[in-house]
């Protein structure tokens, strides 16, 4: 089967192309009337992957790899407005993308993966329990619409620096502790949190805390 470029040299300005040259170009494509070896589609050499096929890659050396399969992604499809308690539990998770039109985020919807950086969409209001505990957080993007963090929520992550917005009015208890690589954070006066809302390593300044009222 001849090459595209070597295809292109029978028909160049000033050529007469024979019979043969165009035979040659026609085999070189695949009618719509052909079918095609599964075999013969790149991707599709084993035939069609099933859940459970994991194809190795090669790596520079030559060895084989698994290492892509290690980065999960999840993609939550524009116009969702929910994600349910417990929906994604564990799984490995390594980068999150949520749509800008969701509203809540539910209990434990994304706890012991390993994200490591995240931004809550805009219209989100509330933070549920233990919603992002126990992943590898080190980088956290609190939208201004969130009014309250509820237990837990950020908590067992790696958080070294932290912006909460003013209109956040409720840090529920454990919500950042076992982040201690946080070493301050600044509250608005009207923004309540508990004594064990942060690491004991991470200096508060302003807020209100709650045992005082």
């Amino acid at each position: 089967m001849k090459t595209k470029q070597e295809l292109k040299l029978y028909f160049e300005n000033g050529d007469q192309p024979t019979q043969e040259h165009f035979w040659e170009w026609q085999d070189s494509y695949w009618h719509k009337d052909e079918k095609i070896e599964m075999t013969k589609i790149a991707g599709l050499e084993n035939g069609f992957p099933r859940f459970n096929d994991f194809y190795a890659e090669i790596t520079e050396g030559g060895n084989a790899s698994l290492a892509h399969l290690q980065v999960r992604r999840i993609f939550i499809k524009p116009g969702t407005l929910h994600i349910p308690d417990r929906f994604a539990v564990g799984i490995g998770i390594s980068e999150l993308t949520l749509a800008s039109s969701l509203l809540t985020i539910g209990v434990d919807a994304f706890s012991s993966n390993a994200l490591k950086t995240l931004t809550i969409p805009e219209n989100v209001s509330i933070i549920s329990e233990r919603a992002f505990a126990s992943n590898q957080l080190t980088l956290v993007v609190i939208p201004d619409s969130v009014k309250e963090i509820k237990d837990s929520a950020f908590n067992s992550n790696r958080i070294s620096a932290l912006y909460i917005p003013p209109g956040v009015l409720q840090i529920g208890p454990n919500a950042f502790n076992y982040n201690p690589d946080l070493s301050s954070i600044r509250l608005d006066r009207n923004t309540q949190y508990y004594p064990d809302s942060f690491d004991p390593k991470t200096r508060v300044i302003g807020g209100t805390l709650v045992s005082d009222m």
